[in-house]
């Protein structure tokens, strides 16, 4: 959403073919300028993708009408397309992993076709290259909203933002949480450890982390955008892994040596930098613009 929108700004138009989620949702909607067409599928194994081949052939207007395709993470909703259409420029987004460790070979596979397939990639972590086996042509770490102000950190407050769920690093801080009792904790965020995470504190859902960043002493990341966010409230980040792959998706981050020793001036400092203006340029420069 926020690259879109800057990339608007810059006289770029800007289309998002996405998943229908929510029976609330519109199937097509005009979003600050973004065209956003929805298609819905079953949460079936091959007949769900079957459907979404179907949808994305139906909305075909919107692949032949495009100078540019990139596609996030979901190489595979694109395939039939990338033959029919073999001249298109098209991109890829690698955000993440897929929850899973040891990793599945399928899902090994799938990255790997995509990267074979498309002309260049944006990949979310350094870890991703490793993991993988692909080579990234831009790394990035995600953007934010530098305009922030600070409050009065509540002391000993820690505030955890993400899914509650295993592939975070949740249990690990749970874990920690046990022997460290003197921490007063909230949870923004929601999943299938809901219940686990009810009995340290008060779990707030999906809500917009942004005042209990203001306030909170420490945070708990469950990715590195809500690192990030904490980081440009100045506070103490606190980091938990349960495998290798997530292991060194913290430490082979640019920003870990800051947040090991504590050090929030130099995370903030560098967070700051690393704003959605940055992120839509390099999405510009991956494509040539």
């Amino acid at each position: 959403m926020e690259v879109s929108k800057r990339l608007v700004k810059k006289g770029n138009k800007v289309t998002v073919l996405t998943e229908d989620y929510s029976e609330e949702l519109k199937k097509r909607e005009n979003i600050e300028n973004i065209s956003v067409f929805r298609i819905k599928y079953p949460k079936i194994k091959f007949v769900g993708l079957l459907i979404i081949w179907l949808n994305i052939i139906k909305n075909r207007h919107l692949i032949q009408q495009a100078d540019i395709i990139h596609i996030h993470d979901v190489f595979i909703w694109y395939l039939p397309l990338r033959f029919i259409f073999a001249k298109k420029k098209v991109f890829i987004t690698f955000h993440g992993w897929e929850g899973k460790y040891p990793i599945p070979k399928i899902s090994i596979i799938q990255k790997r076709m995509a990267w074979k397939l498309t002309e260049g990639n944006i990949c979310v972590g350094n870890y991703i290259s490793k993991y993988y086996g692909i080579k990234s042509d831009i790394v990035t770490f995600g953007g934010v909203n530098t305009e922030r102000d600070v409050l009065k950190k509540v002391k000993n407050s820690i505030v955890y933002v993400g899914r509650l769920e295993k592939g975070t690093g949740l249990r690990p801080f749970l874990g920690w949480l046990k022997n460290n009792h003197k921490y007063n904790i909230e949870f923004c965020g929601d999943g299938s450890l809901r219940n686990e995470c009810e009995k340290f504190g008060k779990v707030k859902g999906f809500s917009d982390p942004t005042l209990f960043l203001k306030r909170s002493e420490y945070c708990a990341p469950g990715g590195y955008l809500s690192a990030l966010e904490a980081m440009v409230c100045k506070c103490k980040i606190l980091v938990f892994w349960h495998n290798p792959l997530k292991k060194d998706y913290w430490q082979t981050a640019p920003f870990y040596g800051w947040i090991k020793n504590n050090n929030t001036e130099a995370a903030y400092i560098w967070a700051r930098t690393q704003t959605w203006d940055k992120i839509a340029e390099e999405y510009l420069t991956l494509w040539r613009i």
